[in-house]
């Protein structure tokens, strides 16, 4: 089966001649939550930004349901099928949740583009504040009209840079939860995760990022309990593979 997302070998990083990944490799499957892990510094939010064309990559392949975009500028990733939400800057927050969609959705041909109708059957709690500047958003909300403004594309594969950060324990459940339904609705999904206990709960299967490389992955069931994590996260890992 061709991978929805895969990424091979991929060097890159902001500035030349400091490379922050290092050869970083994964793959998602079609229909798929992946959660990418790994300690502060490890390259997280760089790969993913890379991914999305947001971040020079020197050498190595990103493909998507087969499909070179490695050198696909940013703002055409969208068009490919490839959706991206970042951790801050992600809405508008002077504008309206519906104003929000309205704006994501005016940038999409109408052959691609999802009725907002269907965004807020999925987020019940943004079609009760549609009306609301996004500036007055909860946390949380604010976090799902990110997501919904990045589904009004139709992508195939969701990219999430820490979608917890910020959010409570409790509006991190909710949050969560809505990305399975996500997923439940054929969209494939990549994210970045500092909670680590969350991820894995919601995860099919995840990959541990060290230093620019992924060091470890499997299934996220499995690796909640598994000793290696911790010797990656505490930095004592130099042997494990």
């Amino acid at each position: 089966m061709t991978p929805a997302l895969a990424l091979t070998n991929i060097e890159g990083g902001y500035e030349p001649g400091l490379p922050i990944l290092r050869g970083a490799s994964l793959h998602v499957a079609p229909g798929e939550i992946v959660a990418l892990l790994g300690p502060n510094g490890a390259g997280k939010s760089t790969l993913v930004k890379a991914a999305a064309g947001l971040v020079p990559i020197w050498s190595g392949r990103v493909l998507l349901d087969g499909r070179d975009i490695t050198a696909t500028p940013a703002h055409r990733m969208v068009h490919e099928g490839l959706g991206f939400v970042p951790q801050t800057e992600n809405v508008f927050a002077n504008l309206t949740v519906l104003e929000n969609l309205q704006l994501a959705a005016a940038l999409i041909a109408r052959s691609r583009r999802r009725d907002l109708a269907e965004m807020f059957a999925l987020f019940p709690d943004l079609d009760r504040q549609r009306k609301l500047p996004a500036g007055r958003l909860s946390g949380g909300q604010r976090q799902m009209l990110a997501v919904a403004r990045a589904l009004v594309a139709s992508p195939s594969v969701l990219i999430l840079d820490e979608p917890s950060a910020g959010l409570s324990p409790k509006l991190v459940g909710v949050v969560f939860d809505r990305l399975k339904a996500v997923r439940d609705t054929g969209v494939t999904i990549l994210l970045v995760e500092q909670n680590v206990k969350a991820a894995l709960a919601l995860a099919d299967r995840a990959v541990v990022l060290v230093e620019g490389r992924e060091r470890l992955e499997g299934r996220a069931a499995e690796l909640a309990d598994d000793k290696r994590m911790a010797a990656l996260y505490l930095g004592a890992a130099a042997g494990v593979h």
